[in-house]
């Protein structure tokens, strides 16, 4: 059995959970024309520090054949540079100016069988929630698993709008199939 972990590393969530109790002053992507998915790049502006979640491809192994994978990952940046990955692009900043009251991180655990053997063990990290005092949330969620498109939404109880854990289950035809489970953190 095959065993990936793209998963932030706990000193990922270490550090994305220290933002909790700290003022989002704003976040920094690619202007929306009619989607809200953005290319590549979402800047996080802290009153404590700025951060770049990136969603860019690399070779690996997918569930049989080597292909390009978005892998989800969080990192401290300076703001100047959390820059657009898309030629000519200025990207736009959305105001906040909230206390983050809590950031759920959503990772999916992925398995996939032939016939009853399981063949893969699959742990992503799918998206992250921002929990703003007034209620409002703001998510970043990692489009299917070759695209590097990050879809921001803005408003309440925005798990309910990520892609459902259904469309990897059934994605499969016999003799393999798939499970997968949400897990937020």
């Amino acid at each position: 059995m095959k065993q990936i972990d793209v998963r932030f590393t706990d000193q990922t969530v270490a550090k994305i959970k220290s933002l909790i109790g700290h003022t989002l002053i704003k976040y920094r992507c690619d202007p929306f024309d009619y989607s809200p998915s953005v290319f590549g790049i979402v800047g996080i502006i802290t009153d404590i520090g700025s951060f770049a979640v990136t969603n860019m491809t690399e070779v690996m192994d997918y569930y049989g054949a080597n292909e390009d994978v978005a892998i989800f990952r969080f990192e401290e940046r300076p703001a100047d540079q959390i820059n657009s990955m898309v030629d000519n692009t200025t990207m736009m900043d959305v105001l906040v100016g909230q206390l983050i009251k809590d950031i759920r991180i959503v990772n999916e655990h992925q398995k996939a069988y032939k016939y009853q053997e399981q063949t893969y063990d699959v742990w992503l990290t799918r998206g992250l929630i921002f929990v703003l005092d007034s209620g409002l949330e703001i998510s970043l969620e990692k489009n299917v698993w070759f695209s590097e498109m990050i879809t921001v939404c803005r408003g309440k109880r925005l798990i309910e709008t990520f892609d459902p854990v259904r469309e990897f289950i059934d994605d499969w035809e016999p003799p393999y199939r798939g499970e997968c489970e949400r897990v937020v953190i």
